[in-house]
């Protein structure tokens, strides 16, 4: 390792390269590198535990006949795009169309009738102010007009009723989605309640989970403590969850909905992969459960080769620096700095100072071995 360096170096001799803050001076410089330090601390960040959740999307179901009739057209099939009120499925309307004619003609001859009755009404009332006509047939005028009146709002309410049957002939989209089965074909005789087609909004989502009893009491969501999911290499944000009055028997867990933003509403710039998001898709969720203490490092500060890492550790009393293995583990944005920052697990303490750029610290400790050696 020590003989690849000095080869590197000595390649690189009368060059002077400069990176960021760090410059890094040649063999034959007679000024030493300036190496960042940055001196480690514990932070409090919230602490997550991971679960498995389900996509599922808010507006599915089936939609079923509401009518009998054989089916004349089916406009589309799985996996097409529709959008709301657009027609799916067609059904003779021959039988809705005749019952829609027999309750106009209906409605017609019942105004015919009560239009009669009230001008008979109206001409009783005139004839028994001049003693005409008796009580009885006065009275009967008024009934009989009472009673075709009725007779028009019943007329009238039949005719709404085969309009609505009529109407139902064409089975059009509830909402904008996609459609996920077809369950009819052309020719086809269907009956009321049976299933036409099934389809799901792609917008809005939600995941269900089923979180354990003893994580249930710890939630601890709020605006900087958010829910996150992360799909198709992805993290989404959210704060709107619904958990269900019961618990499983059978797992001792509770089951929760938590709901995704829009597209629009997301922080996320990848549309694409959002559009991706698909019900029934597997996703990671993240649930804060309380807070936690950890050391976190820059990536920069890290030597990675292989599964080894490691850092510079700068010596308290010789000043020099030190390389020192080290344990990793997740890593997280932390809302001090906004850039991604690798938890310390083991190997380093509080109040440490380390090498920020790692590579930096490498050449110096290079450097410094090869001109003792000569």
């Amino acid at each position: 390792m020590l003989k690849l360096t000095q080869l590197l170096l000595r390649i690189s001799t009368g060059l002077l390269l400069i990176h960021g803050s760090f410059t890094f001076a040649t063999e034959n410089s007679e000024t030493s590198a300036e190496i960042s330090i940055l001196t480690t601390q514990l932070q409090v960040i919230p602490h997550y535990v991971k679960l498995d959740g389900r996509l599922e999307a808010i507006n599915q179901g089936t939609i079923s006949a509401q009518t009998s009739g054989v089916v004349e057209t089916v406009s589309v099939d799985v996996n097409d795009a529709v959008e709301a009120g657009q027609t799916l499925v067609i059904i003779n309307n021959t039988q809705q169309q005749a019952q829609l004619s027999q309750a106009q003609a209906n409605l017609a001859q019942a105004q015919a009738l009560n239009e009669d009755a009230q001008i008979l009404q109206k001409r009783n009332r005139s004839l028994f102010t001049k003693k005409t006509v008796s009580q009885g047939e006065l009275d009967s005028s008024i009934a009989n007009a009472k009673s075709t009146q009725a007779s028009v709002l019943a007329a009238a309410a039949n005719v709404k009723q085969a309009q609505e049957q009529l109407s139902y002939t064409q089975v059009k989209a509830p909402y904008s989605g996609i459609v996920s089965q077809r369950m009819v074909q052309v020719g086809e005789l269907v009956s009321p309640g049976q299933a036409l087609m099934a389809g799901f909004s792609p917008q809005p989502l939600r995941t269900t989970i089923d979180i354990p009893q003893h994580f249930v009491s710890k939630l601890n969501i709020s605006a900087d403590k958010p829910i996150k999911i992360q799909a198709n290499s992805d993290t989404l944000y959210s704060q709107q969850y619904t958990l269900f009055p019961y618990a499983d028997s059978r797992y001792s867990s509770i089951r929760a909905r938590i709901d995704l933003p829009n597209s629009e509403q997301s922080n996320n710039e990848k549309t694409d992969e959002k559009a991706a998001l698909l019900p029934g898709s597997w996703v990671e969720v993240l649930l804060p459960i309380g807070e936690r203490k950890g050391i976190f490092i820059p990536q920069s500060a890290i030597l990675q080769q292989g599964e080894v890492a490691s850092l510079y550790v700068k010596q308290p009393i010789t000043g020099t620096f030190k390389l020192r293995y080290i344990r990793l583990g997740q890593t997280l944005t932390i809302a001090t700095s906004n850039l991604p920052q690798v938890e310390i697990i083991a190997g380093l303490s509080p109040d440490e100072e380390i090498a920020l750029d790692a590579l930096a610290a490498a050449q110096q400790l290079a450097g410094e071995q090869l001109n003792g050696g000569e």
